[in-house]
């Protein structure tokens, strides 16, 4: 996921005698903005590596790694691994009364959770309400905290199932989410 730390792991196959001091294998990214030096990853005695990266754009990204040889080892092959950098998941809790009244109200609260990079600040999450007669109206939008918190307030005009349907339709570097929290309105 862009934004996401990625370990891409391997095994260094050295012949003849051990290297004096640890070796390290070299990786670039290639991606739509160019390329872009990875951090080398030192190899551990059994020959193992990790190269670390966090990619920042989506679409594939192409690692190239290589080993460049040592006073007394040939350069190894390159390898090359794409990999597909997606958007990070995005997350809505609800949390609504059983009931409530016409008069009184309903209040949910909610909270929007997103992986990766953090989620933009003046997030709107867009809110429907179906009643039991399937008549769907949009209330006006939640506004989401600086923590990801967020109230939905509604009067509703009819008794029974009401069903409010709370959506973000996400962002560059998030996908969109949505839940569903059903409240019973009485009298």
């Amino acid at each position: 996921m862009v934004g996401e730390p990625l370990g891409i792991r391997g095994k260094l196959e050295l012949d003849g005698p051990a290297p004096a001091e640890p070796v390290k294998v070299e990786a670039v990214r290639k991606d739509a903005d160019g390329t872009t030096d990875v951090a080398a990853a030192k190899v551990a005695a059994d020959g193992s590596f990790t190269v670390l990266d966090v990619p920042d754009r989506l679409g594939d990204a192409t690692y190239t790694l290589r080993f460049l040889g040592d006073v007394t080892h040939r350069p190894a092959e390159d390898v090359t691994v794409t990999v597909d950098v997606a958007k990070a998941p995005t997350a809505i809790e609800l949390t609504a009364p059983a009931e409530a009244t016409r008069a009184g109200g309903v209040e949910i609260t909610g909270k929007l959770t997103g992986q990766g990079r953090a989620l933009p600040s003046g997030i709107s999450l867009k809110v429907i309400r179906t009643d039991r007669f399937g008549t769907t109206g949009e209330l006006t939008s939640a506004s989401v905290a600086a923590d990801g918190t967020f109230k939905v307030r509604d009067l509703p005009s009819k008794r029974g199932r009401t069903v409010y349907a709370v959506s973000y339709e996400g962002d560059a570097l998030h996908e969109g989410s949505s839940a569903e929290a059903t409240v019973r309105v009485i009298s």
